[in-house]
């Protein structure tokens, strides 16, 4: 799907949908992401398996002919033999595997379909705590899932619970693995060759664990840290951050994880979320995960945890702190701010009327320049199990709200939010004109910056345009003095 754009229906602008995928916006749908080979035999969930059978009208290469076993369908077992398939037939408990007519000699048995359940197969001392991420490379669907080690015996370590498994005091997601979607072939690529459990699989398993360096480059662009690592970083830095022993010792500056609005109004854990932007310290825009800390008891922002992709930065952690004093506004006060604003509530409470489920996405908090951006969107269901319908998007500076139909629109709205009234006769022409001027060139910056992704210099140009307009209300609401009679 497109990342900037949905339909009239507040869906999301599909390039291609359903498996087998079908290109059903393959005109808007750039370059890099054209399938030559849209097969799926291999997907997130566990499927029964597959009997294919190469035929002319089936399975063509990229030149239009006869595809090969292994490269344009998928390298199962022979069923060229019939006792193989009275085996077959047996342990499956399913008699067409033997009597069909339309197995034939070069007919594959495909099984293990399902992405974990495949790789688990292959390698059961990885944990594998995330579902599969799908990717399109070389025309075809790629899967690629994180591989974990783990620990429950790694001395004077606390214990978090990761998933449905057990508790662990040691995790490190040290291996990317891909799965092609069309043949099945597993590869596993090092991604953290410091770790120690690791090492130890690979000296076991020397033919089994490749360099990261192997993976084609165009793939290493589309890893990303795991959410689940970040997670558990995140539950152990809540009071691992407290750096002298009298405060770890009295515990004294605890932080946890703040809450946010859930479907309808309950309240459910703050969850780390990807986005694209610009780090303060950074000169490009990039793909980031992030999460956030309140103190124990309050609700202000205290700190945020960002992970870094890039490939010349994966893995890198930037945690940034927020002085108490400065009271910086946490999810609970935001979504609060927002339910509060006399226009939001009037238009959820007329849409609730109507019969539709209102429901708020999760909120995003965005660092630009010294300050927070919240961006939060909303969805509209006509009933309870309907599919949700993006209708618009709001956003704060953790003062201010706004809600327009489109992120851009509500961020306008947010930076032109005051407007100077004069007082006392009517201002210099001359005067509003150079402010108007300098607030449109202002407000260019911000849209430009925005368009590009760069909330640091979207930040920058909001601030100075927020001074010019205040600079503007204060020369106007401050009266002239009067001359001598």
């Amino acid at each position: 799907t497109s990342a900037t754009e949905a339909t009239s229906e507040g869906r999301p602008e599909m390039f291609l949908a359903s498996i087998p995928p079908d290109p059903t916006g393959a005109e808007a749908a750039p370059d890099e992401i054209a399938l030559t080979h849209p097969g799926v035999f291999f997907g997130p969930t566990d499927q029964e398996y597959a009997i294919v059978t190469p035929r002319p009208d089936q399975f063509l290469g990229p030149d239009g002919q006869p595809g090969d076993v292994g490269t344009d369908l998928p390298q199962g077992i022979s069923l060229r033999s019939r006792a193989l398939r009275l085996l077959l037939a047996w342990g499956f408990q399913d008699p067409n595997l033997f009597f069909s007519s339309e197995i034939g000699t070069e007919s594959q048995f495909v099984i293990y379909r399902g992405i974990q359940s495949r790789v688990q197969r292959i390698a059961p001392f990885l944990a594998y705590l995330e579902g599969p991420q799908a990717t399109i490379h070389d025309g075809r669907v790629v899967w690629i899932l994180d591989g974990f080690t783990s620990s429950a015996h790694y001395p004077l370590s606390s214990r978090f619970t990761v998933s449905f498994r057990r508790a662990v005091n040691y995790l490190r997601a040290s291996v990317k693995v891909t799965v092609d979607a069309v043949t099945g072939e597993v590869r596993f690529y090092v991604v953290d060759p410091d770790d120690p459990i690791l090492a130890a699989y690979s000296r076991v398993f020397p033919e089994l664990f490749n360099p990261l360096s192997e993976l084609d480059p165009e793939l290493r662009d589309h890893l990303r840290y795991p959410k689940s690592l970040l997670t558990v970083q995140a539950g152990v830095l809540q009071a691992y951050h407290q750096e002298t022993p009298g405060q770890f010792h009295g515990q004294e500056d605890m932080w946890t994880t703040p809450q946010e609005t859930g479907r309808g109004t309950a309240s459910v854990e703050y969850r780390p979320e990807y986005a694209w932007y610009r780090l303060p310290e950074a000169t490009e825009p990039e793909f980031l995960l992030s999460t956030v800390f309140v103190p124990v008891g309050l609700q202000n922002l205290t700190a945020a945890l960002i992970a870094r992709s890039d490939p010349d930065v994966y893995g890198q952690l930037r945690l940034y702190e927020f002085r108490v004093e400065d009271g910086v506004p946490g999810p609970r006060q935001v979504e609060a701010l927002i339910e509060q604003d006399p226009i939001i509530s009037q238009q959820f409470s007329l849409w609730r009327q109507g019969g539709s489920q209102v429901w708020t996405g999760h909120l995003h908090l965005i660092p630009v320049g010294d300050r927070i951006l919240y961006m939060e969107p909303v969805f509209l269901a006509a009933e309870e199990d309907a599919i949700p319908e993006l209708r618009r998007f709001v956003v704060s500076d953790g003062t201010r709200v706004a809600m327009e139909e489109t992120l851009s629109g509500a961020l306008e709205a947010l930076s032109g939010g005051f407007t100077p009234t004069p007082q006392g006769g009517a201002p210099d022409p001359s005067e509003e004109t150079w402010i108007s001027g300098d607030a449109l060139q202002l407000l260019d910056a911000a849209e430009e910056a925005l368009r590009e992704g760069d909330w640091t210099g979207f930040g920058a140009a909001l601030e100075r345009l927020r001074q010019v307009l205040e600079n503007a209300g204060e020369a106007v609401s401050s009266p002239s003095p009067s001359g001598s009679p």
